[in-house]
């Protein structure tokens, strides 16, 4: 790699680091190029160079989020029994440590934002991290069956599975919102004793 290729490397680095502040400190929906810009101390045209809008960059930002997650719910093994409690914590802790990514990926949709096919396979590569250790999920009707059928063979497990750990997952990222923005407070908060127990209940399904 040339001195100008690294510098060129450098520079989307820092954009994408300046955005990521963005998003902690404005949230997705105020996430643009001149705010970035000037953050990172360029011309808007010198952004535009590396992400030819602001739908790109909020596209890169989703990505890295997903790889994040993903990567760190890989590298907590499967074996040793509650590997699903051990993953699902993982998440926990990734949702509280980075609520900025957390809410990117799974709270309010930014108008005006649809994302590409590209965040497909990330996304997919979460959901895969705790689809393979489903061991024993409850049948699922025919008609939910048909529909998820291809999608299940594309990740190497049955319907049935992914329609269970599709279900989970949507348990697990509802708590997080809630205990994230703070609906949880005069019930079961702190919520450890909650999240405890619902994972405690899903663990029975997986390995």
């Amino acid at each position: 790699m040339t001195s100008r290729d690294d510098a060129k490397q450098l520079t989307r680095q820092r954009i994408v680091g300046a955005a990521r502040d963005c998003l902690r400190d404005m949230g997705a929906g105020q996430v643009s190029l001149r705010e970035v810009a000037r953050r990172v101390g360029v011309a808007p045209s010198a952004v535009y160079r590396h992400f030819d809008s602001r739908d790109a960059l909020l596209t890169e930002l989703l990505v890295l989020a997903y790889r994040d997650l993903a990567g760190r719910l890989h590298r907590e093994p499967r074996s040793g029994g509650s590997a699903w409690t051990r993953r699902a914590d993982v998440l926990r802790a990734w949702a509280r440590d980075s609520p900025q990514d957390f809410q990117l990926l799974y709270g309010t949709p930014v108008v005006g934002y649809a994302a590409p096919v590209d965040t497909v396979g990330p996304a997919a590569d979460v959901a895969a991290s705790f689809v393979e250790l489903v061991t024993d999920p409850p049948a699922v009707p025919e008609a939910l069956a048909r529909q998820l059928e291809e999608p299940a063979a594309g990740m190497g497990c049955s319907a049935a599975a992914l329609a269970w750990t599709l279900a989970s997952l949507s348990h697990l990222v509802g708590m997080l919102s809630l205990e994230l923005d703070g609906h949880l407070v005069g019930t079961t908060e702190p919520a450890d004793e909650l999240w405890h127990w619902v994972v405690a209940n899903q663990q029975r399904c997986a390995s």
